[in-house]
Parts: C-alpha cells; sequence; structure tokens
C-alpha cells in the first residue's frame, strides 16, 4: 500500500515523463489527477479515459455540475443529489463500515468542493487495499484552496500555508459553520483521531500530509489545478462521531 506522499511523488514522477516525451504506461492503480492530467492534455482520448472509468476495479464515480454561487441558497435539488451519490459511494465500501461517520465524511467534503471550488469537473474515486485500508480520493479542476482565499481578498504565505489555513478553520464561508461542519477541520480530525487514518491534500503548489500526531505542510514540486484530497480509513466503529465534530486547533509537525 502506497504511504501518502508516494502519491504526490508518483505524480510528480509521471508528469516529468511526459514533459521530457517520455514512454508512460497507463495502468489501472493509476491515481486519478493522472488520469485526469492525460485527458487533458490529449496523452488519452475521451474513449479511452471514458473506458478506464468504467472499469469496476477502479470504482470512480463522477460529480454532477452544478452552479453554486451561495451557500445560502442551496437547492434542495443539491441536497438530494448529494445524499444519492454518497449513498451509491458507500455501497462501493466493504458492507461493513460504520456508515454514519463515512457518510459525514462524504458530505463534508463534496459540499466544499461545491462551496468553494467553482469546478467543471469532480471526481471520487474509492481504493480497496483490502477490507481494513481504504483510500478516498477526491479530485476537482476547481480555482483551489490557494486560489479560493485569493478570490476573497485573504492571503497566504504560500500555497501550502493556504492548506494548512484550511484545516484550521480560514474559511470564505458566511455562516462561519453554523449550518454544516467545520469544514477541513471536522473531515482531518474524525479521519485521523475516529478512523485512525491520515489525510493529503494537494493544491496549486501546496501540499498538507495530516496525522493524529498533527500536520506537515510543504511545497510540492509540480502545480496540482484544483484540488485533490486523499482521506485514508481503516475499517472500524467509531463509538460516538460527535467526539470529533468539534473544532480543535491541528499543530504542525517538523518534516521526518
Amino acid at each position: 500500500m502506497k504511504k501518502l506522499n508516494e502519491y504526490i511523488q508518483y505524480l510528480n514522477t509521471i508528469i516529468t515523463k511526459i514533459k521530457n516525451n517520455e514512454c508512460v504506461e497507463l495502468t489501472l492503480n493509476t491515481i486519478l489527477p493522472l488520469l485526469f492530467f492525460m485527458k487533458n492534455r490529449a496523452i488519452i482520448n475521451n474513449e479511452e479515459f471514458d473506458m478506464l472509468l468504467n472499469k469496476n476495479i477502479l470504482k470512480i464515480k463522477e460529480l454532477k455540475y452544478y452552479k453554486f454561487n451561495d451557500f445560502h441558497n442551496i437547492s434542495d435539488e443539491i441536497e438530494e443529489y448529494l445524499s444519492e451519490f454518497i449513498e451509491e459511494s458507500i455501497e462501493l465500501l466493504p458492507r461493513d463500515m460504520d456508515y454514519q461517520s463515512v457518510y459525514f465524511l462524504l458530505y463534508e467534503i463534496l459540499i466544499n468542493v461545491y462551496k468553494h471550488s467553482k469546478f467543471h469537473n469532480a471526481y471520487l474515486q474509492i481504493i480497496i487495499h483490502n477490507k481494513e485500508n481504504i483510500d478516498i480520493c477526491i479530485f476537482d479542476n476547481g480555482i483551489g484552496i490557494p486560489g479560493s482565499f485569493k478570490e476573497a481578498s485573504m492571503e497566504s504565505d504560500n500555497d501550502c500555508e493556504a492548506i494548512y489555513d484550511a484545516i484550521n478553520g480560514k474559511t470564505t464561508d458566511k455562516e462561519k459553520f453554523v449550518i454544516h461542519g467545520m469544514g477541513l477541520n471536522t473531515t482531518s480530525r474524525l479521519t485521523t483521531l475516529g478512523f485512525d487514518g491520515e489525510v493529503l491534500i494537494a493544491s496549486g503548489s501546496g501540499v498538507c500530509e495530516i496525522t493524529k500526531e498533527g500536520a506537515k505542510p510543504y511545497l510540492n514540486s509540480h502545480e496540482i489545478t484544483g484540488t485533490f484530497v486523499i482521506l485514508r480509513i481503516k475499517n472500524k466503529k467509531i463509538d460516538n462521531i460527535y467526539d470529533y465534530l468539534k473544532y480543535e486547533t491541528i499543530n504542525k509537525i517538523s518534516e521526518d
């Protein structure tokens, strides 16, 4: 099973090979951003891309595009669609997964995609390494976390600091978490502390890895359009999900 930072290293290696016109072999284990990157640059055509998405082993679902300008104008249609989308996605997971907690994770991360990313294409990919270890990957081609802050005139020192700020409550939301959960902070705490898992977030030239020990932000060697999130979770039951739904600062940890 790949370490989370190996996803980014692997993506960087493939991008470098493509830029150097070297031969790249596409396999079913290739991560989702690479598929999207290749499609955008006509390395694979639309038919090849669709064929790969239809392979059951990839367990990929495309998120429907809705225009989402103002959170307070969220429509019943989007709410109903997300509910159905998440329920269908959970069916791809082992049957004994903690339904309520996984539902909350997916809802929080996907509503963030709608609220902030301004995407036109977004995908969810589920990688089942075994019955106990699962990666949930979400990728969109929107403006990214740093771009969202820049649009709202909320500058950060750099792209990785923007991601770190986002997981600690910095938001462009007008309602400041009143209606939904606390975005990336809640998602990260529930994943790492509740599911004994890890989180990787990449956007722009920033990357942030989050474990129960804390967050490790760093700059990436290649810029990623949009946002790529991996939630690595273990198949376990969480006694009380509400233990992880309150805001707490996620501190930085130093590089290994």
